[in-house]
């Protein structure tokens, strides 16, 4: 449940509004920090209720950590070292399709957005990923030179 409808519950005119009923957009840092107090808020309610998958996907990040740490302390042949990074991979894709089923009870234009959200969060691995590589790639070449 958003902010404004936890308010319009209340009576209150939601953060930002006019007053005839058109709302005023905030700067992008500010709705980042409102966003965040919204979901905390949302996550200690009493009436928001985990699902067993939420806990397992919980459990998974742990184990993901755990076995990506354990692959760059240990050591194990380069194959093997692999093997959690698919883990970890294999853990995002069952927590992206557990929460896409969320979207069937938005609105077209709220399942939109997050819709929007989602694909910036992808792109934002992606070139994450990339830059780590090219990182890495830089450094260990590097190296060998000095």
């Amino acid at each position: 449940m958003s902010e404004s409808d936890l308010q319009n519950q209340e009576g209150k005119e939601p953060e930002g509004s006019t007053g005839s009923g058109a709302t005023r957009r905030r700067g992008s840092l500010l709705n980042f920090f409102e966003a965040m107090k919204i979901v905390n808020t949302a996550s200690t309610a009493e009436s928001v209720r985990q699902r067993f998958s939420d806990y397992v996907s919980i459990g998974l990040v742990v184990v993901c950590i755990l076995s990506l740490v354990a692959a760059v302390a240990l050591p194990v042949p380069a194959g093997f070292k692999l093997l959690p990074l698919v883990f970890t991979i294999g853990a995002v894709i069952f927590y992206i399709i557990n929460r896409l089923g969320i979207i069937v009870s938005m609105t077209p234009r709220q399942a939109l957005i997050v819709w929007q959200v989602l694909i910036a969060a992808f792109w934002l691995g992606v070139t994450s990923s990339m830059l780590v590589m090219i990182f890495c790639i830089y450094f260990f070449s590097q190296g060998g030179a000095r």
